[in-house]
């Protein structure tokens, strides 16, 4: 299983996945997250499956959810990202 992760602030976003626990990926979410004065940010399981044109992630449970406002993050377990603006 694999963890990836994702912000989104505004017109500015990035995204990655790890192999390691959703422990890495969450860090990796909160310092993407907060090179931005606001957005939001999720963590998910995720698997690779085969895909004739290459490989592609099919994604499971969101495990973590941040929002960023003001310059201050607030995190809450499981899925609030689209009750995250």
């Amino acid at each position: 299983m694999l963890a990836s992760w994702e912000v989104d602030a505004g017109d500015r976003g990035s995204a990655g996945v790890t192999g390691s626990a959703a422990v890495a990926a969450a860090a990796d979410m909160l310092s993407a997250l907060a090179a931005h004065p606001n957005g939001r940010g999720r963590v998910r399981l995720a698997r690779l499956i085969p895909a004739v044109d290459g490989a592609r992630y099919r994604y499971g449970a969101t495990v973590l959810t941040a929002r960023r406002s003001g310059g201050a993050t607030v995190t809450a377990d499981g899925d609030a990202w689209e009750a995250t603006p």
